[in-house]
């Protein structure tokens, strides 16, 4: 290959990446975006209520997005990181329990478009901190 057509592979491919990252640090995620097909549900002994306080504190590096206490939903995001991706939203649906407490569904989206382990662990990841803003017992995941 030609050094000139190789120079601009990378450089448009520098540029893609750079987009990526633009578009991923404007976006933020809103109570009415649909729930996304990667889930994890989680049943806890707080109450709605309880729980949907509870995850309004998170711990960084994850940041509460929006909530609505009406609609028990509660999006937290994890933003852009240099080399752990795009970042990525996780909407939570907080619902009464049928014996109590709450069953939580956590959803994953990425920002901008990754698939893989990286979603995987950061999905994870956000499982773990969400439990740990509830300071409950590890919930039994369905």
């Amino acid at each position: 290959m030609e050094p000139s057509v190789m120079r601009t592979y990378w450089m448009v491919l520098i540029g893609l990446v750079f987009v990526g990252y633009a578009v991923a640090f404007m976006r933020k995620g809103k109570v009415g975006m649909a729930m996304p097909s990667r889930q994890r549900v989680l049943d806890v002994e707080s109450s709605p209520a309880e729980a949907f306080r509870q995850l309004l504190h998170i711990a960084r590096p994850f940041v509460i997005d929006d909530s609505d206490p009406k609609l028990n939903v509660v999006i937290v995001s994890k933003p852009v990181a240099l080399f752990g991706g795009w970042g990525f939203f996780f909407p939570v649906f907080i619902e009464p329990g049928p014996r109590g407490g709450s069953v939580l569904t956590v959803g994953c989206k990425s920002k901008v478009f990754q698939m893989g382990p990286l979603v995987t662990r950061a999905h994870d990841k956000a499982v773990q901190a969400i439990l740990t803003a509830l300071a409950t017992a590890p919930a039994r995941v369905a």
